[in-house]
């Protein structure tokens, strides 16, 4: 969560000089402007968003264009007391969204008493600016009084920008020694092993020749990695890439990342040493199928310019996309065609100019070339989500039934269902166009679509019904349903489908065939769905257990074992992916570990990767322990004689399990913990 900081010093010069951050704001309370802050003219342009374009975290502020002014804008920090200081620094994150090209400045200014302003840094930008982070130096006369403040201005025509994303405001007195910890890039989603990599910045007054840099998931293991040779000025900002890669089983994982030593010691700073983030390791990928979306107008001359490439761009890809277009009430008298929910949607994006094309939520430039480079670069994303979608129209009644399956744990995600008609003709206005492909009639159940927050492998059905009665559909025979998949907070559309009218889908969901290391499962029967097999002794690989669906419409998920001695999953989702069966083959030497013969030897220990309960299979009664990956024993069960050890208090991560049976053989194993 983010933390809002804010000190102001009233002590000795010498607890003054110990406290280094005078104010660190990053707008997290969702409240403009923030406790203690101010804003000077055009209140209503400043706001709060769920966006992190300026490159900080979900929320941030924003600067809007709208309503149109021409003036002075700024953005006031609370009082600070700076007695004793002579200078300070304010490091802020920012995204500059230009429209115009020019007849404006941003700046910094800086003031004391509540008296006149004094610009610190400032700019007149000719395109975008950012994302970034911008530093700026403050060693004016303002500084060492005891009521000093500083603003974040706009001033000029805000006509000639869309918006001004800021986040991450600190106003600070550099330490001796200070790196902070920026940025993680390891990928929120990944299916392999990846690197863990970020940006670190140097902050401190002293230049930063090595660092050590550590990462964990939960408890577990800590890895470091040393990087020697630099040269890092106070600002300066270093890409670091970890030796040890980011290697777990399926599941979500809380990666923390952290500045362990600096020039060879603990930093003066350790506040900002750390970060972490979520990663999520997906089961499973297919075609992401990218969504374009488009706001247009037919009284936007530059909206019909652009339709001549991108109908026809779009009909030549009409299989491999979805495509909704949502008409907008201006320029001029605007779209006859404009919708309450197409201008919500409008706001949700941002939009602030007709053309403004879309793909899997990022605005694209309105050329072709910036729409086919957009295109490319959104068929290389792997799909981590599947839908089966169907639609049914009674009269003007629409009922639609989507099914999600997810591969990955997915929160605060939205399902939007859009009806659309395909070709229009009774919008036509001003700028030359006689018709309009995939206007958006109706968004169901409404704009916000429906909230979800997902499992791995555990399909949610989404229905909705609406009575189009009320739309501009002009021909009810001529209509299509999309349905997108996204997250609400990044606003990235992870996939999207059209539904079938009348659709039915198959709901076979069996294996013809399931092999390990290419040799036939032996006794495979497709309504059987477990299987022990024996490894032979020696064995070091783990075998490739492949399954083959009767249906070739059915999704097929292979989920192999982490350990030898573990269990390989295969799920088999039918056409309709509600219908599912899951296949376990479970591996083991027979006998624990050695070569021990007697009772130990038939004891198996499955599934593993293990979810909510460890189950025993050829155990009768003995005593069980069970130990993290540190030694520390959690789970201590004396002449226990279940089946089956419920674990579902326990975190992801590896465990060691020790089960000592009544003959006193001692037989180990490792166990992976994953919460699908």
């Amino acid at each position: 969560m983010k933390k809002i900081y804010f000190l102001t010093l009233l002590l000795s010069l010498s607890l003054w000089i110990s406290a280094q951050s005078f104010l660190y704001e990053d707008f997290s309370n969702a409240v403009m402007p923030p406790a203690g802050w101010t804003i000077d003219a055009q209140a209503a342009n400043w706001s709060i968003q769920s966006s992190a374009k300026a490159g900080g975290a979900v929320p941030e502020a924003r600067l809007s264009w709208s309503p149109q002014f021409n003036t002075t804008t700024r953005l006031i920090s609370p009082v600070i007391d700076m007695t004793g200081y002579a200078s300070a620094k304010l490091l802020f994150k920012q995204f500059l969204d230009n429209y115009a090209g020019s007849g404006y400045s941003i700046g910094v200014a800086t003031r004391s008493g509540g008296g006149t302003w004094n610009i610190v840094w400032s700019v007149n930008p000719t395109g975008d600016i950012g994302p970034e982070e911008r530093l700026v130096d403050i060693s004016n006369a303002n500084m060492g009084a005891a009521d000093f403040q500083f603003c974040i201005y706009f001033q000029g025509n805000s006509y000639n920008i869309d918006y001004w994303f800021i986040d991450e405001i600190e106003l600070f007195v550099p330490y001796p020694l200070d790196a902070a910890m920026s940025k993680i890039n390891t990928p929120t989603y990944t299916g392999e092993a990846v690197p863990v990599s970020g940006v670190i910045r140097n902050l401190g007054n002293t230049n930063i020749t090595s660092m050590e840099v550590s990462w964990k998931v939960n408890e577990d293991v800590t890895y470091s990695t040393t990087f020697s040779g630099l040269n890092l000025a106070f600002s300066q900002t270093y890409n670091f890439t970890c030796d040890d890669l980011f290697h777990f089983p399926i599941g979500a994982y809380p990666l923390e990342v952290w500045i362990s030593a600096v020039n060879g010691v603990q930093d003066d700073n350790p506040a900002n040493d750390l970060k972490n983030k979520t990663v999520n390791v997906y089961s499973h990928s297919i075609y992401r199928k990218p969504c374009f979306e488009e706001f247009t107008s037919s009284t936007c001359g530059p909206c019909a310019t652009f339709n001549v490439q991108f109908n026809p761009w779009t009909q030549n890809h009409a299989d491999d996309i979805t495509l909704v277009k949502y008409q907008m009430n201006w320029p001029g008298s605007g779209d006859p065609y404009y919708t309450a929910e197409a201008g919500l949607r409008r706001n949700y994006y941002g939009v602030s100019f007709v053309p403004w094309p879309q793909c899997n939520g990022e605005f694209v430039d309105y050329n072709i070339s910036a729409v086919q480079a957009a295109y490319n670069q959104a068929i290389l994303k792997p799909g981590i989500a599947k839908i089966a979608a169907s639609h049914t129209l009674d009269g003007t009644i629409m009922t639609v039934t989507a099914n999600i399956l997810p591969f990955a744990g997915f929160q605060d995600f939205r399902a939007h269902i859009i009806v659309i008609e395909n070709t229009t003709y009774g919008n036509v206005a001003t700028n030359g166009e006689t018709e309009f492909h995939h206007v958006m009639m109706k968004m169901m159940p409404d704009v916000n679509g429906t909230v979800l927050n997902l499992n791995d492998r555990e399909t949610i059905v989404v229905e909705a019904t609406a009575n189009l009665s009320d739309t501009f559909i002009e021909e009810f025979d001529d209509l299509s349903v999309v349905v997108i998949f996204q997250n609400f907070a990044t606003k990235e559309i992870f996939q999207s489908e059209y539904s079938v009218e009348n659709g039915v889908f198959a709901q076979e969901a069996r294996l013809s065939s399931l092999t390990v290391d290419g040799e036939p499962v032996p006794g495979f029967d497709p309504d059987i769905f477990e299987y022990f097999i024996d490894l032979p002794a020696g064995t070091t690989e783990i075998p490739i257990v492949e399954g083959v669906a009767m249906d070739e419409l059915a999704t097929v998920v292979h989920v192999p074992t982490w350990d030898l001695i573990g269990t390989t999953t295969i799920d088999v989702f039918g056409e309709d992916l509600v219908s599912h069966n899951r296949y376990n083959v479970h591996f083991d030497f027979g006998i624990g570990t050695g070569d021990m013969t007697g009772p130990a030897s038939a004891i198996r220990v499955y599934p593993n990767p293990a979810r909510d309960r460890i189950y025993l299979k050829g155990f009768e009664k003995g005593d069980i322990s069970l130990y993290t990956i540190s030694g520390q024993k959690i789970i201590d069960l004396k002449d226990f004689s279940s089946n089956f050890i419920d674990i579902s208090p326990l975190s992801n991560g590896v465990y060691f399990m020790r089960i000592v049976p009544e003959d006193k053989t001692i037989i180990n194993h490792k166990i992976s913990v994953v919460k699908f």
